[in-house]
């Protein structure tokens, strides 16, 4: 073998089997420490498919993860701080029960219709997944199956093959716009496209989806830089594309504590792709906007109403108002809850036997006999007399308001 075919030969050699690097590690190390170094350096060079030849001394000692690489071209490596980071993962920060997402992507201006809305929600958990199992990753595919697809939005089976081949080719030629802001004001806007590469694949029924970077960390990243919406997935199965858009745009919001929001007529044209339709706003309040709020007040637990605000004769913005009520009804019942707290007649924890105790005591009888005649059982007969007042006191005990209800229970 001459020069030149030795040298083709490696080169060869070098693409079948990855690049060849030599750590030099100060410790005999575990077969577990070995792959994770040996995970380490592929990482931090870029080539997963490289060889690690690791050269150990002879004397053990206690290892920390510094090393010298010997290389021809060398690269600096950081060293782990520690193994048991390798080996410790964060938990899931929310459950796959959440869509959790940036509002500013809830914000955006996407040109979605209602199956590819539905694709990006049904992308929310198993992105969020993906990053929490491996933040590192260089590459990140996400698989959409056709028939857990159909079955989170009650689609047919026999169409949803042709379906999701229909938003791959689709959404590959869309972008959305979002603004970006700098002291709360607005400065410009960005558009990103949505996916980097996407492939249907029919034999095997599945999308393989390949996202921008900033759509995945819409999906993933979220803290007080990057303010976000979280709400239950089942709450938008069955919404159509137009609540869809209000639905995302009010929960952008229902973190306020003064429940109001208003919307350039303009940017709710854009958002809800209505620039040239629907021109008379009679029209876009019937057919999108009213249209939205039915559909949100049918499958969800918003309730929301709107006004028109005019500059002039022509309405400019509109104005909504909205509550969470499944919120509502957990602060009303431990409003009440509270109050029966508080309310000094409230039987509230009290059981059958000390409801007993206390319409027996002499001082209940003195204060309530009046309630009762005295030729009826229970003007005669003490227990009668206790089973009719225990249901008395069941049935509204604010009759019985002369002393506070427990006081009874302290003296008799």
């Amino acid at each position: 073998m001459n020069k030149n075919e030795m040298a083709q030969f490696q080169n060869n050699l070098r693409e079948s089997i990855g690049e060849s690097y030599t750590v030099k590690v100060d410790k005999n190390l575990s077969e577990q420490e070995r792959d994770e170094l040996t995970a380490h350096v592929r990482r931090t060079v870029g080539d997963n498919g490289a060889t690690i030849l690791i050269i150990e001394p002879v004397i053990e000692s206690k290892f920390d993860f510094n090393f010298d690489l010997i290389t021809s071209d060398v690269k600096e490596i950081k060293p782990l701080q520690n193994v048991s980071q390798v080996e410790s993962k964060p938990k899931p920060i929310y459950s796959d029960k959440w869509l959790v997402m940036q509002n500013r992507l809830l914000n955006a201006i996407s040109d979605l219709d209602l199956n590819e809305r539905r694709l990006i929600m049904f992308l929310s958990p198993l992105v969020r997944k993906h990053v929490e199992k491996d933040p590192d990753a260089r590459k990140r595919m996400f698989v959409v199956n056709a028939l857990e697809f159909a079955r989170e939005y009650n689609l047919g089976k026999k169409s949803i093959y042709r379906t999701l081949a229909e938003v791959a080719n689709s959404m590959l030629h869309k972008a959305f716009f979002f603004w970006n802001f700098k002291n709360n004001e607005r400065t410009h806007r960005t558009g990103v496209s949505w996916l980097v590469q996407c492939e249907y694949k029919e034999n095997e029924g599945q999308l393989e989806i390949i996202l921008a970077d900033t759509v995945i960390e819409m999906l993933s990243v979220f803290d007080r830089e990057n303010p976000f919406t979280k709400w239950e997935r089942h709450w938008i199965i069955n919404l159509g594309s137009y609540g869809m858009i209000l639905f995302e745009l009010i929960a952008s919001c229902m973190f306020q504590k003064y429940k109001e929001k208003a919307y350039t007529v303009d940017y709710l044209r854009e958002k809800f792709n209505c620039v040239d339709s629907y021109g008379r706003n009679i029209d876009f309040k019937r057919y999108v906007l009213d249209k939205a709020i039915s559909d949100i007040h049918t499958h969800t637990p918003y309730r929301i109403t709107y006004a028109q605000k005019k500059k002039g004769r022509v309405v400019s913005e509109i104005v909504f108002s909205f509550e969470d009520s499944s919120q509502a009804k957990v602060e009303a019942k431990q409003s009440k809850a509270l109050k029966s707290d508080l309310n000094p007649f409230s039987i509230k924890g009290l059981s059958d036997a000390q409801l007993k105790r206390i319409v027996l005591n002499k001082e209940f009888i003195a204060n309530y006999n009046h309630l009762v005649s005295s030729t009826s059982l229970a003007g005669q007969n003490e227990a009668e007399w206790a089973i009719e007042m225990v249901k008395r006191l069941k049935t509204d005990s604010s009759v019985f308001n002369k002393c506070p209800i427990r006081d009874y229970l302290e003296y008799t």
